[in-house]
């Protein structure tokens, strides 16, 4: 599961050929984000004689987003930055420098943008498939008829004429492309990369509001993206190429519990892969993440527990209260109530600002879990859905991934999958890597995810090759 920081300002390193005397170009700066130094990059194309733009924030592992609207007015650069809800607004001195700001949510942070001179090759990673591919790569595009978003992807398949059996990814939490990118990382590219060389064509999709795909990502849950996959599933059973009895879908985190969710709806999924699922529920899987942190500090047990009744009762309040000031005055009524209870060590260890600060902090922060991604998560029960599986699934956690905690989600998947229909599972820890699969040694950092050379362990590529050819026999 991703977490997302308050202005995750994503911008983007792409590099594009540029003209003198054309703002058409890669441009990079540095944004001042309330002390932060942070590297940003925006790419301008133009075709048709209008411009688009990409936009990457390197230090926080977003490269590659799409942006808005993009006007040049004289001297005049408008760049609508979707990711973040905000935009950025410069003037171009005609030649190699903007002079500029960037703005989001009634902020301004300054960001001067110099013309880059770097070769116009995106820097890849060593698994990042190069061609030529000894395959076919079609770009296609469908409906969700049922929630009216449109969907763009990418659809690889061995070369020939025959009827190739199928996976369709699916992403973790956060929007994401259909590269699952993050940094100089496509997972889901060298997965499909690999998968389609062993003879299985891969549907890789960007997620609502990125790439080629509409809708709103930030008004969607887990079972809208549900119904995404299902409209995924419908556009390959229209194709004469696809073996429609051999349908199965690959989810990572977050996509790890949508794949069952989907399963146990449809009739035309024969097999599943999950990555780093969280089949213990939303509730317990938040609770490690907000825990672990505490544990590593050193913090005792005792005040860890009395932390977890605080959390869990303003959780509360945001997911049932739905009138704003009576969801606000709950949030401050829960908390002074708890404060009460607490013995003077405990308030030492865990406050550290005033009532005031704090309460106004729970208000603000504890707010996202009102959105309706937050509710579904949240109170979902994946268990419900495993136990009503009759496909074969393949379950597979990072003993070092410090989101998704391993030994108990593979707990919970092996007691649902007991108790299903399905006649061939197998749940299995993958030793020394982490939420992504990589071989890590901080394991739970992101700045080691995106340093580390490797995106995918390759044992674990072939793993899921061997099993998912082992399903069609």
């Amino acid at each position: 599961m991703k977490k997302l920081s308050f202005l995750l300002i994503n911008i983007f390193s792409i590099a594009f050929a540029h003209a003198q005397k054309d703002i058409v170009g890669s441009w990079q700066g540095v944004a001042d984000v309330m002390g932060q130094k942070l590297k940003a990059a925006f790419h301008l194309t133009k075709e048709n004689g209008s411009y688009a733009a990409k936009f990457d924030s390197p230090d926080q592992g977003a490269l590659g987003l799409e942006c808005g609207k993009v006007s040049l007015t004289n001297d005049s650069l408008f760049i609508e930055v979707k990711a973040i809800k905000g935009s950025y607004v410069g003037k171009w001195n005609g030649n190699d420098a903007i002079t500029g700001s960037l703005k989001q949510g009634g902020y301004s942070f300054t960001l001067n943008l110099q013309r880059s001179l770097a070769n116009d090759t995106v820097a890849t990673k060593p698994q990042t498939p190069k061609p030529p591919f000894n395959y076919v790569i079609e770009a296609v595009e469908y409906d969700n008829k049922q929630q009216q978003v449109h969907l763009g992807a990418t659809l690889t398949k061995p070369n020939g004429n025959g009827k190739f059996p199928v996976a369709i990814m699916i992403t973790g939490s956060g929007p994401q492309d259909r590269d699952e990118t993050i940094g100089q990382h496509k997972p889901f590219w060298v997965i499909a990369d690999y998968l389609t060389k062993q003879g299985i064509a891969v549907l890789r999709v960007d997620d609502r509001s990125m790439g080629k795909s509409t809708g709103n990502f930030e008004l969607s849950s887990s079972a809208d993206f549900a119904t995404d996959v299902m409209a995924g599933i419908d556009y390959l059973k229209t194709r004469n190429d696809i073996d429609f009895k051999h349908i199965g879908l690959i989810g990572h985190s977050e996509g790890g519990i949508i794949a069952p969710y989907v399963a146990a709806r449809s009739k035309d999924v024969s097999f599943i892969v999950t990555l780093a699922g969280p089949a213990i529920g939303g509730q317990a899987t938040n609770d490690y993440q907000n825990i672990l942190p505490l544990q590593q500090g050193g913090i005792d047990k005792v005040y860890i527990d009395s932390f977890l009744s605080l959390h869990h009762a303003l959780v509360n309040a945001a997911i049932n209260i739905k009138d704003d000031q009576a969801y606000k005055d709950a949030i401050k009524t829960r908390f002074i109530n708890w404060k009460n209870l607490q013995s003077e060590e405990t308030l030492g260890t865990l406050i550290k600002a005033t009532d005031g600060q704090i309460i106004q902090a729970f208000q603000k922060n504890y707010a996202a879990f009102r959105n309706a991604w937050w509710q579904f998560f949240l109170t979902y029960q994946p268990a419900t859905d495993i136990e009503q599986l009759d496909c074969s699934v393949l379950v597979l956690n990072g003993e070092k991934d410090e989101q998704v905690e391993s030994k108990p989600n593979l707990l919970a998947f092996e007691n649902a999958l007991k108790k299903s229909h399905t006649k061939k599972y197998t749940v299995a820890e993958v030793p020394g890597v982490n939420h992504l699969f990589q071989h890590c040694k901080e394991c739970g950092s992101i700045q080691e995810y995106l340093a580390l050379d490797e995106t995918f362990d390759p044992a674990t590529l072939k793993r899921m090759a061997d099993w998912i050819k082992g399903t069609l026999q």
